[in-house]
C-alpha cells in the first residue's frame, strides 16, 4: 500500500541573500547619512537590495 501522505513543507519564508562588497555597503551609508541627514537602519541584504552607487558616487535609490 502506497503511502498518501507527503512531507510538510517548513513555513520559513525562503530567503536569497544577494552578493554584496562590504565597501560598497559603506560608501550607500555615507551617502545616506550626506543625503538624508540621518543613519540607515536597514540591514546590510535590504540596504543591498533597495540602494546602489555609480561608480561617480551618486546614490541610486531602486523602487519596486
Amino acid at each position: 500500500m502506497e503511502c498518501l501522505h507527503k512531507p510538510m513543507k517548513t513555513w520559513r519564508a525562503e530567503t536569497h541573500i544577494a552578493k554584496y562588497d562590504i565597501e560598497k555597503i559603506t560608501r550607500i551609508r555615507e551617502k545616506i547619512r550626506i543625503v538624508f541627514g540621518k543613519e540607515s537602519m536597514m540591514d546590510d541584504v535590504a540596504l543591498s537590495e533597495r540602494y546602489d552607487i555609480t561608480s561617480d558616487g551618486d546614490l541610486i535609490i531602486i523602487l519596486r
